[in-house]
């Protein structure tokens, strides 16, 4: 039993940084980061804050620097002046440290009042390398941290910047902006330094596998509980926005068809798989972190919790899968296992915007796997027929604009569409 003895998986790194800022990261690799100002609205010689969430997804020390640069003129050619004690910081990160790095800025006269008073900064890390303890899409939130609470809720009203919005956005700055308004404070009398705090650290990870241990059981509990008709349709809604937003718009079948693969890949299928556990499915995971990290969720729709905590992994396993379930039915060599987990952390890189989009990532095996269960994953208002009709259309659409290795791809979901024909047919569900 899992309320005794330690995990029998070695689980990811939380994701502490989300946590606080939610979807407003930049990912730079080794690195992902957070910025915001606050307060957002402030008079002269009052000081302001650069705020910065650090988090580093390697298991080994990176070192950050990270500048601020603050222009010597307005847009209209007036002085500006701020007090700044120390606009280039390096810090060291250790292994899977997350942190909050604060630098003072101080408005000073003759700096004109502003709405909308502009500071750019750049973050850069480097490192000597080391092993990725974290998805690039972000994991379950702590169960533990290195400070209190109310340092944690302070953090999360910041109000951090997308760095993906064009107008946060200056070269290879980001670009933050402030209100300064005409009132004057009395001056500080003692220059404000930047600070550094570790918010969660490796040393936590021990209190969060034993949290982990805690609550298997009832993660157990809760994944019996996910049926087709609570989460199909929450994991149709994900897929079709988050690849849309990952630039391939998907077709109504290529997305039914993957919602189709991610619900098999929630089934227990100890009976049919030889050495299936669920403790391996990233998923299961996932939802063990997120139960340990907030008891209430057990208390959640599948739906809700599948689609605020376990897309990506889903995902993961789903590819994982996915080969196993169309490579009986190719004649295509579709690589060792290696090949298969770096194929799967590349659609996941992907789908957290770090590499461009390619067709490839949609289909294989995503689509073709969907293709192979759709006889198996069926329920009321599904008509697995259609599935495959709208599936030929996209294929028509698609076959034109192919070219190369992607051809013979579109050769195996021909061949794959044949046979899920066969399976509809010899499982006696017949068209409408």
């Amino acid at each position: 039993m899992a309320s005794h003895g330690d995990l029998n998986f070695d689980p990811l790194y939380p994701d502490v940084l989300g946590a606080i800022a939610g979807g407003a990261r930049l990912d730079q690799g080794e690195l992902q980061a957070a910025v915001g100002v606050f307060p957002r609205s402030a008079y002269y010689n009052q000081p302001i804050e650069v705020i910065v969430i650090l988090q580093n997804m390697l298991d080994r020390p990176i070192e950050v620097r990270v500048l601020l640069t603050i222009p010597s003129k307005d847009e209209e050619g007036a002085p500006v002046k701020m007090g700044v004690e120390q606009n280039d910081i390096r810090q060291i990160l250790q292994g899977g440290e997350v942190g909050a790095l604060r630098i003072p800025v101080v408005p000073l006269m003759p700096t004109r009042a502003n709405p909308a008073f502009p500071i750019a900064i750049s973050i850069r890390s480097r490192s000597k390398g080391g092993n990725r303890v974290r998805p690039p899409t972000g994991a379950a939130p702590p169960s533990v941290l290195a400070v209190s609470p109310f340092k944690v809720q302070a953090l999360r009203e910041v109000g951090f910047i997308d760095p993906t919005k064009k107008e946060n956005i200056r070269g290879e700055h980001l670009l933050l902006r402030f209100e300064l308004a005409s009132k004057q404070m009395p001056p500080q009398l003692t220059p404000l330094k930047p600070t550094y705090e570790a918010l969660w650290t490796q040393a936590q990870m021990r209190e969060e596998r034993q949290h982990l241990v805690e609550k298997m059981d009832q993660a157990r509990l809760v994944a019996v509980s996910f049926t087709r008709r609570e989460i199909y349709e929450p994991l149709l809604r994900s897929t079709d926005e988050i690849f849309a937003d990952r630039g391939i718009p998907l077709h109504p079948g290529e997305a039914k068809a993957i919602a189709k693969l991610l619900t098999y890949t929630f089934s227990d299928r100890s009976d049919t798989e030889p050495g299936y556990r669920i403790e391996d499915q990233r998923w299961f995971q996932a939802l063990t972190q997120a139960l340990a990290a907030d008891e209430k969720i057990a208390r959640w729709s599948g739906g809700d919790i599948v689609g605020r905590y376990l897309y990506e992994s889903v995902v993961y396993d789903a590819v994982l899968l996915g080969f196993s379930l169309i490579r009986p039915k190719v004649r295509t060599n579709l690589g060792d296992k290696t090949e298969r987990i770096d194929y799967a952390n590349k659609i996941v890189s992907w789908l957290a915007g770090q590499i461009d989009p390619d067709l490839t990532y949609v289909y294989l095996p995503l689509i073709l796997g969907g293709v192979t269960v759709n006889y198996l994953v069926t329920g009321m208002g599904d008509d697995p027929w259609s599935i495959i009709a709208e599936l030929h259309e996209a294929y028509r659409g698609r076959i034109r604009l192919v070219q190369g290795s992607t051809q013979e791809i579109f050769d195996m979901l021909d061949r794959l569409l044949t046979l899920a024909e066969d399976d509809l047919k010899r499982s006696r569900i017949l068209p409408p």
